[in-house]
């Protein structure tokens, strides 16, 4: 975690630029002086004609707004039909300079001395690119904490979890900075700060900023890329449940576990599941949360349980005693985090007996389909817990099964 003061003065520096592609050349016929001479076009060469253009100095942060960060002067222009347009009265100083309509996004940084008779700068704009990640962070500091992107005005919240999503980021190489106000000292606690590559490999999600200390009660469980052999399908007398490895599809990437839930009749008390073994008993008091992405055919419910086996024969029935929540989804992806506050209270429906009578003797995890559906699972992962074994043995039976 480092404490640090932001501030605002903008150096003078020698003329320089850096465009968010590097090695692309920047250039304009335009000639004015004190003056940012600006082209803003497609990868191809097309002028984007009509482009909002906005300087902001590299120190913006958006959300920092106790510390007036975010309401540092920002300039507005716009771009001809030849996509160009000059940028006037711009003092000297450190920007990033953005070019944005609807559907394309663009920026670059620049180093600008205002003595200097002209300085120019392409900037290229394509459609932007979704970015996503995790803070990890202590839960108390994780309300409090935003996700900015250095020298930009874009900022999302996290979740319980301290996931982070940007759903529009222009394309290139940014700062993406996990920071707290901290009103009284007028500074911000920076709990991480990353480089990613928006639009390139690094932008591709599993982006990771905070206190190294955290990540050992943060795993994934399970991402389905090495197949669903650890994953028991089971049904109830009148069920059956198919499970298999499919690929994701509808926006995500990689494999994702697939199983379809069927019945043989009306019966409301029909379910089918796939669940997982721990390996033992596993003490979950501490626990966090378990976070997954799931979708279905249709909209229905899907539920996750933490069982508790009661005997050994119990390994693929619903007889273990649980506690579990239910959740709706679609056949959009969403995000599902299953944390103890969001567990039902015990009624005993299903083997429901509540948190507290399983957290410390936890053997399983599942999640049940609702009947008559196909459901996709991706990317289970544990918070606020040390890492179990997360590739324990089969059971017995699955064992059994497999030799033969």
């Amino acid at each position: 975690m480092i404490k640090r003061a932001w501030t605002y003065g903008l150096a003078t520096l020698a003329l320089c630029y850096v465009a968010c592609d590097s090695g692309r050349t920047a250039g304009s016929s335009m000639e004015t002086e004190n003056s940012i001479a600006l082209l803003v076009q497609l990868a191809d060469g097309t002028p984007a004609a009509r482009m909002d253009v906005i300087v902001r100095p590299e120190s913006y942060l958006s959300g920092a707004t106790e510390l007036g960060s975010d309401s540092l002067y920002q300039l507005h222009f716009e771009t001809d039909m030849y996509g160009r347009v000059t940028l006037r009265d711009v003092p000297s100083g450190s920007y990033v300079i953005e070019a944005r309509s609807d559907s394309l996004k663009g920026f670059a940084k620049i180093a600008y001395v205002e003595a200097d008779t002209t300085t120019p700068l392409t900037v290229e704009v394509s459609e932007p690119s979704k970015v996503s990640g995790r803070v990890g962070l202590p839960q108390l500091v994780r309300r409090s904490a935003t996700v900015s992107v250095q020298g930009l005005d874009y900022q999302v919240p996290m979740d319980s979890t301290g996931y982070f999503e940007f759903e529009s980021l222009p394309n290139g190489e940014v700062e993406i900075v996990a920071f707290v106000n901290d009103t009284d000292k007028d500074s911000v606690t920076e709990y991480g700060r990353i480089s990613a590559d928006v639009g390139g490999q690094s932008g591709d999600g599993d982006l990771y900023l905070g206190d190294s200390a955290y990540v050992k009660t943060y795993f994934v469980f399970d991402d389905f890329e090495d197949g669903v052999d650890l994953w028991m399908p089971a049904a109830s007398k009148n069920g059956e449940v198919k499970l298999d490895l499919v690929s994701a599809g509808r926006g995500r990437k990689g494999k994702v576990a697939h199983f379809v839930c069927e019945r043989d009749s009306a019966a409301d008390w029909d379910w089918a599941l796939i669940g997982r073994e721990l390996g033992g008993f596993v003490d979950m008091s501490d626990l966090d949360s378990i976070s997954f992405w799931a979708r279905s055919s249709v909209k229905s419910q899907i539920s996750f349980a933490f069982d508790m086996l009661v005997n050994s024969d119990s390994v693929t029935s619903s007889e273990n005693i649980k506690s579990w929540a239910h959740f709706n989804v679609d056949t959009a992806w969403t995000r599902v985090v299953v944390s103890p506050s969001k567990l039902d209270t015990a009624d005993s429906n299903g083997g429901n007996v509540g948190w507290d009578a399983v957290k410390k003797r936890v053997t399983k995890i599942s999640i049940f389909g609702q009947m008559g559906t196909e459901v996709w699972v991706d990317d289970i992962e544990v918070f606020g817990y040390g890492i179990f074994d997360p590739y324990a043995p089969l059971s017995k039976k699955k064992a059994a099964k497999k030799e033969d």
